[in-house]
């Protein structure tokens, strides 16, 4: 069987595959078809929602000519090549099965043979699927697309046992996770010299097993890293599991981690509960906030590092399980040790690899490109064509940051946001103050506030403590000198804002 369609030109094939394959993306630069010209405003609209649709299928779609260039795809094609969807719109099919991203491609073959040839294959993820290529053809005869369809094979019900019947579910659950965060909107930024040779030593470790704990403040993208480290590891087709340890009870986080036979406890579910634990098999446990781990679980979490078995509440029988663990804090694990807070044995079992991502304030090349980043996926979100300033670049560069990359990027959409409220201008203006950035004027605006000598002072203080920092460009060491005061000082005295301004929310 083969698919016909009368004409050659680019925006006639795209208002086919756009009528017949459900939809399609278009590259930008591609030409509303004729026979559309005239309702051009509403054949855009609805290309818009159906692009929607079709970047959220679960299944691999894609267009290649007769070359093997790639022309449309969605999402998931990219998703199980471990690339970009840019990166797969600028590549050719041939080239991909020589550099091992596809053991085959049946879209050359329907080329070749100009029939739906179909068949399996695996791809770089180790993803099986089953794979049917379509030739379109001209009225001539002449093969002019190929579109390619993948399905997921589906082995559940070849299962004999209803553990690896869970382990086909969980893999199709991991597919769908994985391509929340494989697209480019958690593409690490890297333009400074720091963030290039973490990701330099991040992609080294990401070939390995070894544990590895992921020091950084708030904000500063810990979970995006250990994303990226799963994703460049072996075992990057398997699940990523993402447990924060500071927002469990105490009283749930051990049920939550190793899981519970059914009726091991009062209010457990029915038919018991698989643990995170168990749950990461194979794949990579993130266990974030790990300094916030009840220290009576401590012991237990070293035992499964030492032995790779969990037992579930209420049972009897160890399981084997496969998992490699990385660790994240913004805390000193090792100052904990010291303090009692945390166990030293857990601590040198974790802290095989160290990796530390410096603050923003620390690598001003990043603030500048994050910016960029933000704002070209807040435009595309809310929809008006709006830039930076020059004088808020300036400001975003000397600003502190001290929530790092989550402060910036809500700063960007608040900005975006009171754009689309504007009439004047299409660029976005700072405001005279963004948290910590202040005018010369708010100084004076401070002596009619009200309240006590000693709430004004307060006020004063990080005002003035803030405007050195910005002066220093946010280096903790010399705006201490400038202040005349030592680093643990100021250091203490950010923290103490900080908490103020948290207490204050």
């Amino acid at each position: 069987m083969t698919v016909k369609i009368k004409g050659k030109s680019k925006q006639e094939i795209c208002h086919f595959v756009l009528n017949n394959a459900g939809t399609c993306m278009l590259r930008e630069g591609d030409v509303v078809p004729r026979n559309t010209k005239k309702t051009g405003r509403n054949y855009q609209l609805a290309k818009q929602n159906l692009d929607q649709i079709f970047d959220k299928l679960p299944d691999p779609i894609f267009v290649t000519d007769q070359y093997g260039n790639v022309l449309l795809s969605n999402s998931t094609t990219a998703l199980t090549l471990d690339m970009s969807l840019d990166q797969l719109l600028k590549s050719n099919i041939r080239d991909l099965v020589n550099k091992g991203y596809y053991t085959k491609s049946y879209a050359l073959e329907a080329v070749e043979k100009k029939c739906v040839v179909k068949g399996e294959l695996t791809t770089r993820l180790n993803f099986k699927q089953m794979s049917t290529s379509t030739p379109i053809m001209d009225d001539e005869g002449n093969v002019i697309l190929v579109l390619t369809t993948g399905r997921t094979i589906d082995i559940a019900d070849k299962c004999t046992s209803p553990e690896e019947r869970e382990l086909i579910n969980r893999r199709k659950r991991e597919m769908e996770y994985l391509r929340s965060y494989v697209l480019d909107t958690d593409t690490i930024v890297a333009e400074s010299k720091a963030m290039r040779q973490l990701l330099l030593q991040a992609h080294a470790v990401a070939q390995t097993d070894s544990t590895v704990v992921l020091y950084g403040e708030t904000g500063s993208g810990k979970e995006i890293l250990a994303k990226y480290l799963h994703r460049h590891s072996k075992r990057a087709g398997e699940p990523f599991i993402a447990v924060n340890c500071a927002t469990f009870p105490e009283h749930l986080v051990e049920s939550e981690l190793f899981g519970y036979e059914k009726g091991a406890f009062t209010g457990a579910n029915a038919e018991g509960k698989i643990g995170l634990f168990e749950a990461a098999h194979r794949g990579t446990l993130f266990l974030d906030e790990i300094a916030e781990l009840p220290f009576s679980l401590q012991s237990k979490l070293l035992r499964v590092l030492e032995t790779y078995e969990v037992r579930r509440l209420g049972s009897h029988v160890d399981r084997k399980l496969d998992f490699r663990l990385i660790a994240a804090t913004h805390k000193d694990l090792q100052k904990m040790t010291q303090d009692g807070t945390f166990r030293a044995d857990l601590y040198y079992r974790l802290n095989v690899i160290p990796i530390h991502i410096p603050p923003l304030r620390d690598r001003p090349e990043d603030i500048v490109a994050l910016s960029f980043k933000f704002l070209e996926d807040f435009k595309k979100k809310y929809g008006p064509e709006i830039q930076l300033t020059p004088d808020t670049l300036e400001s975003f560069r000397k600003y502190h940051w001290p929530g790092n990359v989550r402060e910036l990027r809500n700063v960007v959409e608040r900005l975006v946001i009171s754009g689309l409220q504007s009439d004047s201008s299409e660029q976005l203006v700072l405001d005279t103050q963004i948290d910590g950035i202040v005018s010369q004027y708010d100084y004076f605006r401070l002596a009619g506030l009200n309240g006590t000598l000693k709430q004004v002072m307060r006020a004063l203080e990080e005002r003035y403590i803030y405007q050195v920092l910005n002066e220093c460009g946010g280096r903790i060491g010399e705006a201490a000198d400038k202040l005349g005061i030592y680093r643990t000082v100021l250091y203490r005295k950010l923290k103490a804002f900080e908490r103020e301004r948290n207490a204050a929310k």
